[in-house]
């Protein structure tokens, strides 16, 4: 009798282990930081997400593998990858799929590793999101010779190798190449092929332009007018280079060429007497209003004036990527329903100052107030900044949206013309 009962009680015990064995337990699933709590009789991974219908994709990553058996802790993470466009060099946009956390991650899987004074945008620290768009320009000038001909290369290339390809030169197991193809590129390196010993090479050169002033009897005593915006002009030098194993050993000028001639800055001088105030009405002493309002959210720290004397010798030439925007009040803040640019001006109802037509820039790389002689565009001036305006680049102000889109993104070289510094004369008594 006893053993029956016994009996009895070790199939009941087995019994009851078998139905708890079979019965579903929780399982955590953390798909991308979302929680989803199952309960599953499945013993791998794969069979939970087949379950509950979470999709995986290839550049997806699931902890353990789908292969796996379900882990003692009961949590499956799943980090899934977020699609970004991807622009390096002016290259063609991109899109892949990443699991990289930053800006700075995603391109150093392309092998870039960003540098100083490159131009990055967003910033290298930008947390990744799906349909972000990454550009990367590196600013790096380099000076190919092919035969007799010489031009500078903007590159992101790192050999010499990658620059001769990015220049569309073939070159042969019979080329002479200096340096050599797997030399690591620097700034301002020239790179020769077949060192050649005649060459050519081109080099513009900004020309000032005069300031005149007429009296005008129309305009008041101290009222100035911009009659006509000084242009100046614009020689090409060609001179003829020895070049020896990548070392230029002699330089020599061999002619000058007029791209464009100067055209004198005209200013309208007031000489019409400012009518005296009646003896009753309280004299005060007139006031100069500035052009740049209180709402600036950039200080400028001198009001660029049409007589400043500019130096034109000292002008830099930049190689920049410009865009273009608009004064259009749908397009950008307004403050009490007028448009200003970042450093005050009012450009409601003008794209200019003083006849010059305005562009935005980082004032880090060019001051506010500065003048700047663009390509195809003639003289322009600094008065705003934009957020997306770093480094190397300007925006330019057009009449119409139409405009600004017809002109698109392109690179552009300019020359930023510094104010003439005025000389204290020396006193020899």
């Amino acid at each position: 009798m006893l053993k029956r009962i016994t009996l009895s009680i070790g199939v009941l015990v087995v019994a009851v282990l078998a139905y708890v064995m079979t019965q579903p337990e929780p399982i955590t699933i953390i798909d991308d930081g979302l929680r989803i709590e199952h309960e599953t009789r499945a013993k791998s991974v794969l069979e939970v997400l087949e379950e509950t219908g979470i999709e995986i994709d290839e550049a997806d990553y699931v902890t353990p593998a789908l292969s796996a058996e379900l882990p003692s802790e009961r949590i499956i993470h799943i980090e899934r990858a977020n699609t970004v466009s991807l622009q390096i060099g002016y290259g063609q946009i991109e899109t892949i799929e990443t699991r990289e956390r930053t800006v700075r991650d995603v391109l150093l899987r392309y092998g870039v590793a960003v540098r100083e004074g490159d131009d990055v945008y967003p910033d290298v620290r930008t947390p990744i999101t799906s349909g972000m768009t990454i550009r990367y320009q590196p600013v790096v000038a380099v000076n190919v010779i092919v035969e007799d001909k010489a031009k500078t290369v903007y590159t992101m290339a790192t050999t010499v190798e990658q620059v001769l390809r990015e220049a569309g030169v073939d070159v042969s197991e019979r080329d002479t190449i200096s340096p050599a193809l797997v030399q690591t590129v620097r700034e301002g390196m020239t790179i020769t092929v077949n060192t050649s010993r005649d060459v050519v090479q081109y080099e513009n050169r900004l020309i000032p332009f005069d300031i005149v002033k007429e009296e005008d009897e129309t305009l008041e005593v101290g009222q100035t007018v911009v009659a006509q915006v000084g242009v100046p002009g614009l020689e090409r030098t060609r001179y003829a280079l020895t070049v020896e194993n990548g070392t230029i050993t002699n330089r020599t000028e061999t002619g000058i060429e007029t791209l464009q001639t100067v055209r004198p800055q005209i200013i309208k001088v007031g000489t019409k007497p400012v009518p005296e105030p009646l003896e009753d009405q309280t004299a005060e002493a007139p006031q100069t209003d500035s052009p740049f309002r209180e709402e600036a959210k950039i200080k400028i720290e001198e009001t660029p004036r049409a007589e400043d004397v500019l130096d034109f010798s000292s002008a830099k030439q930049l190689l920049v990527e410009a865009t273009a925007y608009t004064n259009n009040p749908e397009d950008t803040i307004t403050y009490d329903g007028r448009v200003l640019t970042r450093s005050g001006y009012d450009v409601t109802e003008t794209i200019l100052y003083e006849g010059l037509r305005i562009i935005a820039v980082d004032p880090s790389i060019i001051p506010l107030g500065t003048r700047v002689y663009v390509e195809g565009f003639g003289m322009a001036i600094a008065l705003d900044t934009g957020s997306a305006i770093k480094g190397n680049k300007i925006d330019i102000m057009m009449d119409t949206k139409e405009e600004a889109v017809t002109f698109g993104r392109k690179p552009l070289t300019i020359w930023v013309i510094p104010k003439q510094e005025e000389k204290e004369g020396t006193d020899d008594a």
